[in-house]
């Protein structure tokens, strides 16, 4: 699908969009792309208690797209599809525009850049991230999640910048050989310094929504050179 003109992108997000990580985000978007948020409305305690949410997550998501007149639209946080087996399929059945999931992102995003042994960060609780390295090693990864002791995604929230990027240095100092960092969880945000980490730990650093934004534009036919969003954007090369 090949679109020309300014685009609307709905992004339902499953939390407030007043968390510092959506700054980050918005700075590395297109000018001739409008991110219009949305509330998935599903998050009861953490983004880690989110079973059995389908048909929340579907009626709002097709709202926002026929009442928003969106292009398409994102789909975010990976606890969301870990949670909801079969989502993908089921907004591929209901939704009348492309669309793109942070599972979905990030695996096509890692196969693009050829990444195979994958060392994952997250703000996750054991439990998610045992769902979080399965999930990746059935789509052909070998896959390891760095141990950061977090038992909730909202200890993240007060994590600057060069905390992330020490966290980063331990976890592939620790890790062995890998190909690639995949941050998932955009709490724990590596954005303000996802160029720097690429070039000192010698890696791709692929971010969860660097990655759905690279997904959905390509869905749409564009193509574009992005400074600041690590080497996916920069590069954008072609999905899968």
């Amino acid at each position: 699908m090949t679109t020309n003109g300014p685009l609307t992108i709905g992004f339902m997000a499953p939390t407030t969009r007043t968390r510092p990580h959506f700054a980050s985000f918005l700075r590395i978007v297109p000018a001739d792309v409008t991110i219009a948020f949305g509330d998935l409305g599903i998050v009861r305690r953490s983004l880690t208690d989110l079973a059995d949410r389908m048909d929340a997550i579907l009626a709002t998501t097709t709202a926002g797209v026929r009442d928003g007149g969106w292009d398409a639209v994102m789909v975010p946080g990976a606890p969301v599809e870990l949670q909801n087996a079969g989502l993908r399929d089921r907004l591929a059945g209901e939704l009348s525009v492309p669309f793109t999931t942070a599972l979905g992102a990030a695996v096509d995003a890692l196969h693009a850049l050829r990444a195979r042994d994958v060392l994952v960060m997250t703000p996750f609780n054991a439990e998610m991230n045992a769902l979080l390295t399965a999930h990746l090693s059935a789509a052909g990864f070998n896959a390891t999640c760095a141990e950061l002791g977090f038992s909730n995604e909202n200890e993240a929230l007060e994590i600057g910048p060069a905390a992330v990027f020490d966290m980063a240095r331990t976890a592939v100092t620790a890790g062995g050989k890998i190909d690639a960092v995949y941050f998932q969880g955009a709490v724990l945000d590596p954005l303000p310094i996802i160029d720097d980490m690429e070039r000192e730990l010698g890696v791709p650093v692929i971010a969860s929504n660097p990655s759905m934004l690279w997904s959905i534009l390509s869905k749409l036919g564009r193509g574009y050179r992005i400074e600041g969003g690590g080497r996916l954007l920069a590069e954008w090369p072609a999905a899968g």
